[in-house]
């Protein structure tokens, strides 16, 4: 547990202890649209378990578009959710073919490896994305976001 603790406060984002024991905050910033996607969802695996643990064994190609910004990031967050639930896939890293404001749609390729006890801990199990105190901003020179995830 403490090598998770340290990567929590090492990555582009923080946890948010401000709810209650079957929640978590996730804050996040990036310099672009792109980073903050990606910065999110690496903070949604570091939620559940160490991403350096995890191997690029398996690429799945990730498609969305929504009616607006917010719904597309919630959105995104959700498949990384899915595809732990559905395939026991762990999310390790994404790379952009596109991610566009308007209208609001992504094309990705996800990196990661399945779910192995032998090689993973998973120290908690989220459940879902929700839209508690969500907040997405375009500030002057990045993007913020705070999401709550149900556990």
């Amino acid at each position: 547990m403490q090598a998770a603790f340290f990567l929590l406060y090492t990555m582009p984002f923080r946890i948010s202890d401000e709810h209650t024991s079957a929640d978590v905050g996730l804050v996040i910033s990036g310099k672009s649209l792109e980073e903050l996607f990606a910065d999110a969802a690496l903070g949604v695996t570091a939620i559940m378990t160490d991403p350096d643990r995890l191997e690029e064994r398996r690429r799945i190609e990730v498609e969305l578009s929504a009616e607006n910004l917010e719904n597309l990031f919630l959105g995104w967050l959700s498949e990384i959710v899915y595809y732990k639930d559905a395939e026991c896939f762990l999310f390790r890293r994404c790379e952009f073919s596109l991610l566009d404001e308007n209208p609001p749609r992504l094309k990705a390729e996800l990196f990661g490896d399945r779910i192995d006890p032998d090689r993973h801990v998973l120290m908690a199990d989220i459940k879902a994305v929700t839209y508690y105190k969500f907040k997405l901003i375009k500030g002057n020179q990045d993007w913020q976001a705070e999401v709550v995830l149900d556990l």
